[in-house]
């Protein structure tokens, strides 16, 4: 039977904090973190997210893609991705006036871990890189969830 071990959850509502925060593109942000205690490498550690984005609809075609990321240690680009997915959109131009769009990008991420993190506290980041054509903004909900099953 399965024990939960740890539980670490980080919750950015809609319009709080720093949000919306608008993206820059090719520049890599950390959007939240959160601690896991690594007590045995006869663990499952398990990760989620949820991210709310924002484009403005305008009279050209945009290709908003972003990179959403999971690193441990650290939110800069020396730290090790632990998890990695690409979410993006095919906006045709449009003619009426400028809207925003809004999309959510959920995903969930499971491992065991390596035995050179056994016995520590990791620092998981949730981060977001824009890549594509267009203006977007992080808008919330913005969630990261992590748990220890052993």
């Amino acid at each position: 039977m399965l024990n939960i071990l740890d539980f670490d959850k980080e919750e950015i509502p809609i319009g709080t904090g720093a949000l919306p925060l608008n993206l820059t593109p090719g520049t890599e942000l950390a959007l939240t973190s959160i601690f896991l205690n690594i007590s045995s490498t006869n663990i499952d550690i398990l990760l989620s997210a949820t991210v709310g984005w924002e484009v403005q609809l305008l009279n050209q075609t945009i290709i908003p893609k972003l990179v959403f990321r999971i690193r441990r240690g650290g939110p800069g680009t020396s730290s090790p991705i632990v998890y990695q997915t690409q979410d993006s959109q095919y906006l045709p131009d449009f003619q009426q006036f400028i809207m925003p769009i809004n999309f959510n990008t959920s995903f969930d991420h499971s491992e065991n871990p390596s035995p050179s993190i056994v016995g520590s506290y990791q620092q998981y980041y949730l981060t977001v890189q824009h890549i594509g054509i267009g203006d977007v903004a992080i808008i919330g909900p913005v969630n990261l969830t992590g748990m220890i099953l052993g």
